[in-house]
């Protein structure tokens, strides 16, 4: 019984390893609930090999189908299961959480809720309001307000039409045509066109000048001259209209002048002229004739609210002025319409709103954000809290802002997730008293084979936020009617159906040896030797066509060996091929175990260093061949072969020789040696061979750059040969690095952080195991996470390389201590002088300061704000400019390394305490952490790591 619950584990753990690995695939690493490491899937395979987990297809297209379980892990499974047959199904704290009132579940993340999976369908208002996403996320991808209106693809539907009725106040002018009826004396009709001089001409009555009437007044004009001249009735109409020449000017997509209908208002001149440019004005479009400013129209008006009232018809001179845009604000998230307005006068954010159409249900009036730049200096955040909008009144809005408006955070607060195998899986509405039963009211509500020993609910706990898994029995509950399995739910519970398939063994075989593909594959009816080797891809080269084995493992777990001939077996010779039973491993052997395969070997300079299988006839210039041939730097007078020999088997005897290289290449039979089997070839290299060393200068020197060195050449010679500092180097910046030492840092660091891991471990155990208390082991767990993730950041620090120097003038420099001799890649950096001081660790506010040598280190920390609560004001240390780091003075004296003694501080001028460049560290108090208070040296080792590293270590 406790093995095939061992099997059920593992196959579990298999099955929601692979399943997350389709959801990774499928979403991406952004909607991946869970990472699984191929180490653990290579760790869990090996084991399910041995234990007998198999993948059937059904539940692979189980997992496939239903996404839904990708909030749950493989160990959360194994581990409601495990609880769920030690009996542990209902806990008292479970009951009363079941009750709580629902202030408690509004405390509940927003990471619970139901993920609805994308459509691709366009975003309506109504789908914005629902919308879910992360928080903060809201998209700040603005377009300015209105200007869309001048992209329309139709532009006819905004120009007035030939047939639209004339209104009594439209002006007369040349071009217009005139349609006159008379009747009475005189019975005729005319259509007469206003000429350049404004006049008609009537016959029987004369020119008449028009010119500048409205049609109004031209009506009542010739109705008089009609009746006073030749005593008739007229009727008066127009006809074609005139053409108008308006000019649109300024910020404009194309000013210029424009032939327009006499109809054409400011609206369709601008449409004709494709509307403002990027920096036009909306707001402030002017109508200019004779030289004067006859309107301002503001298009907000036209689009916000259709009103026309200033959208003036034009007339023929008349210039159309686009100024540069105003003010521009943007606001993005949760209102109606997200997008840059540009402001008129004062504007106060709840004028912002309603030009945004408003805020959506969704908008979190309690989370409301400006972002402003202040006096071109710098950028500032402003967050509001207005819930019932009484404060947006009094806040003006400036240029440049951006108001962002975020999303409510807390959703389906009452709500319960059914999810897995069941018919109607989803979002169900919680009621006070809601159990199981009530949720899935029989067996009718579940899929075919459903798992009806084990299902898990999954439930976060307030206020410490953690997740608690409870299992119960389906069966219990839908069918004995059991009252202690139907659980009482909470708020955003999510309860797990499963398939039987997650829990369900299918037959297997495993192939392994020389075949092209070793795994575990399912066993079919009459599945035979042959069929298993085909499905693993057939033999290789080297498998045995004699040497195969079966091991078979029956019920009781008795393991038996069946011997048969692989090549007899793949002929389908029936004593050979032989039939396989469930678990069987087959086991092809290689032609190798039976052979030995002689190697011979060649190192040093060669191109291509190594073993070599041993051939025929096989001579010293043939391996040399095989191995690429000698290198340049190879020494041909005397290499050495080492040959061994077994005398009777009982031991190994070892013959060296030298041969002339030069003359084995030429074929010479006394140095062309025949090679034996193991025989090793050693190829020297020409004393004194070296390839080119190079070292960099970077930095403030007069020619910096890579350079050619020569063997022992030191650092003042390179100097001179890049001609000497420049002006402005800053000779106690110096970094001067090297790969070797920083080989050594690294190793130093590394020996540290295990030193610091045991002592940190070792107390730990011993802590953990005198644990009595459910509420210690616990804190004991929390404890070995916190040191656990301390070890690992500091495992990532990475040593630099760099030697603490001090530079001078080549001059001076050359023959001193630091003269040293270069090596390769080693990297000279001069910086420019350093005008600031860092202060970094436990302090008010980290940053830098300009230097000043009236300053001491207090004085920075003093800008930094003071010592944090739990600085280390005993332990304040500088990492110096020059690489090295020395302790700061707390008192009158203080230990200098270098002078191995004791010094008064205030005579002590030698190095300063502060210079332009160095870091003030203030370390944290390490008792504040209880798993570090009792560690032997963890200060001075934190302190080394620091200084080797040149970064300051921060524990948390």
């Amino acid at each position: 019984m406790t093995r095939n619950r061992h099997y059920l584990y593992l196959f579990a753990i298999l099955i929601l390893l692979i399943f997350a690995q389709i959801i990774i695939g499928i979403s991406g690493p952004a909607d991946a609930q869970m990472h699984v490491s191929p180490e653990q899937i290579n760790t869990l395979q090996s084991e399910l090999n041995r234990t007998g987990g198999v993948i059937t297809p059904e539940t692979m297209k189980f997992l496939s189908e239903n996404p839904e379980f990708r909030d749950l892990s493989p160990e959360e499974i194994i581990a409601g299961k495990k609880l769920l047959e030690e009996g542990s199904i209902i806990k008292t704290k479970e009951e009363k959480k079941a009750t709580e009132d629902k202030n408690d579940d509004e405390e509940m993340l927003d990471e619970d809720e139901e993920k609805v999976p994308h459509t691709g369908k366009p975003e309506s208002l109504f789908n914005k309001y629902r919308a879910d996403g992360e928080y903060q996320s809201i998209s700040t991808d603005l377009l300015p307000f209105g200007y869309d209106f001048f992209s329309i693809s139709d532009k006819k539907l905004l120009i007035p039409r030939a047939d639209m009725p004339v209104s009594p106040d439209y002006i007369i002018g040349p071009g217009d045509e005139v349609k006159i009826m008379l009747w009475g004396r005189i019975n005729s009709s005319y259509n007469l066109v206003v000429d350049r001089d404004g006049n008609i001409t009537i016959p029987q009555i004369g020119p008449l000048n028009v010119n500048g009437m409205k049609f109004n007044e031209m009506k009542t004009f010739l109705t008089e001259q009609a009746d006073k001249i030749v005593g008739a009735n007229i009727n008066v109409t127009m006809g074609s209209l005139k053409s108008i020449q308006v000019f649109v000017l300024g910020d404009v997509k194309k000013p210029g002048s424009y032939t327009l209908d006499s109809f054409t208002t400011l609206s369709g001149a601008l449409l004709a002229s494709g509307g403002p440019a990027d920096i036009g004005s909306m707001r402030r479009i002017q109508l200019k004739r004779n030289d004067k400013i006859i309107s301002t129209l503001d298009f907000y008006d036209f689009l916000l609210s259709g009103d026309k009232s200033k959208d003036m018809v034009l007339q023929s001179g008349d210039v159309v002025f686009i100024p540069t845009a105003g003010p521009l604000v943007g606001i993005a998230g949760n209102v109606k319409r997200p997008a840059i307005y540009e402001l008129k006068g004062k504007n106060n954010l709840l004028e912002l709103f309603e030009m945004a159409g408003g805020l959506i249900p969704s908008a979190n009036t309690q989370q409301i954000q400006v972002e402003r730049i202040e006096r071109n200096e710098r950028e500032i955040v402003i967050d509001i809290n207005d819930k019932d909008l009484v404060k947006s009144k009094n806040i003006t809005i400036q240029d440049g802002d951006l108001v962002k408006v975020f999303p409510l955070v807390e959703k389906d607060v009452n709500a319960v997730f059914l999810l897995g195998n069941i018919k109607k899986p989803g979002k169900y509405e919680y009621r006070p008293g809601m159990r199981i039963k009530d949720l899935i009211g029989s067996t009718t509500d579940l899929l075919k084979e459903t798992y009806l020993a084990y299902a898990l609910i999954k439930r976060r706990l307030l206020p410490e936020l953690k997740e608690e898994l409870i299992p119960f029995n389906p069966g219990k509950v839908l069918i004995d009617g059991d009252t202690q399995s139907n659980i009482a739910l909470a708020p955003k519970d999510r309860i797990y159906i499963f398939p039987e398939w997650f829990f369900k063994d299918t037959p297997y075989v495993t192939v392994e040896g020389e075949v092209r593909q070793e795994g575990k594959f399912e066993l079919l009816i009459n599945h035979r030797v042959k069929d298993a080797i085909l499905e693993a891809g057939g033999l290789t080269k080297d498998a045995s066509e004699r040497s195969g084995e079966i091991f078979r493992t029956d019920k009781n777990g008795q393991v038996t060996q069946i011997y048969f001939e692989v090549g007899p077996a793949m002929n389908e010779d029936a004593h050979n091929n032989v039939l396989l039973q469930d678990r069987d491993q087959v086991v092809i052997h290689s032609l190798w175990e039976t052979r030995y395969k002689q190697t011979v070997a060649i190192n040093g300079d060669v191109k291509n260093p190594g073993e070599y299988p041993m051939s025929d006839n096989m001579h010293i210039s043939d391996l040399i061949f095989a191995a690429g041939n000698i290198l340049e730097s190879a020494y041909l007078n005397d290499a050495e072969v080492t040959s061994f020999k077994i005398d009777k088997g009982s031991k190994v005897e070892m013959e060296r020789k030298t041969v002339d290289l030069q003359l084995a290449l030429q074929h010479d039979p006394a140095h062309d040696m025949l090679l034996s089997p193991y025989d090793s070839i050693f190829v020297k290299r020409i004393p004194d061979w070296s390839e080119k060393r190079y070292v960099s200068l970077t930095g403030e020197f007069r020619f910096p750059g890579t350079y050619i060195i020569s063997k022992g050449e030191t650092l003042a010679s390179v100097i001179n040969r890049a001609g000497g500092y420049s002006d402005r180097a800053y000779l106690r910046g110096a970094v001067f690095t090297r790969e070797s030492i920083k080989k050594q840092q690294q190793q130093s660091i590394t020996e540290m952080i295990k030193r610091l891991e045991r002592q940190l471990f070792t107390r730990g155990s011993v802590e953990a195991s005198a644990a009595v208390s459910e509420t210690e082991v616990e804190a004991k767990k929390i404890e070995q996470e916190q040191q656990t993730k301390f070890l690992e950041s500091l495992k990532r620090i990475e040593a630099a390389g760099r030697m603490s120097i001090r530079m001078a003038h080549p001059r001076l420099l050359k023959g001193s201590d630091y003269d040293i001799a270069l090596e390769h890649n080693d990297n000279l950096h001069i910086p420019v002088n350093y005008s600031v001081v860092n202060v970094t660790g436990s302090v008010m506010s980290q940053g830098s300061f300009i230097y000043s040598d009236k300053f001491n280190y207090k004085d920075y920390i003093e800008m930094s704000g003071g010592y944090a609560k739990y600085a280390d004001k005993k332990n304040v240390y500088v990492l110096k400019v020059d690489g090295s780091a020395m302790k700061l003075s707390q008192g009158l004296t203080r230990w200098n390394d270098p002078r191995d003694r004791w010094e008064v501080s205030a005579f002590s001028d030698e190095i300063r305490d502060i210079e332009p460049g160095d870091t003030i560290v203030v370390p944290e108090k390490l008792e504040r952490l209880a798993w570090l208070r009792y560690t032997k040296e963890v200060t001075q080792i934190l302190y080394q790591i620091a200084v080797t590293a040149g970064v300051a270590v921060v524990v948390f």
